[in-house]
């Protein structure tokens, strides 16, 4: 579990949670995308460039952090 991000989102991580298990989109809220994509982009994970590729993988980053 990655403490960092955990404690760099703690307000927002019900939303996150939504968006883990499929509950919402989290590309609704543009705002917390953008800071969550340059998050891991900081930390050096690769984009495709891809909207839905770089969304799922975005999800992918965020389920291995939670878990």
């Amino acid at each position: 579990m990655s403490t960092h991000f955990i404690h760099k989102f703690t307000t927002h991580l019900p939303t996150i949670r939504e968006a883990i298990n499929g509950q919402s989109d989290l590309r609704s809220n543009r705002k917390l995308y953008k800071k969550i994509y340059k998050y891991y982009k900081d930390i050096g994970i690769i984009f495709s460039g891809d909207d839905f590729t770089d969304y799922e993988t975005v999800l992918d980053c965020i389920y291995e952090d939670m878990v």
